[in-house]
């Protein structure tokens, strides 16, 4: 039962860290967006 248990904090971390790094990626993605479209912006004016 112990290793269950601590099989399963294990999965329980590694899902938070990719969940993390996910929504780190889509942070950066939405702020190049951003970005990129005031870069477009600037450039059409």
């Amino acid at each position: 039962l112990q290793i269950v248990l601590f099989y399963r904090k294990i999965e329980i971390v590694q899902f938070a860290s990719r969940t993390r790094q996910l929504f780190v990626r889509l942070l950066a993605l939405v702020k190049w967006a951003n970005n990129a479209g005031k870069v477009e912006k600037c450039a059409v004016s």
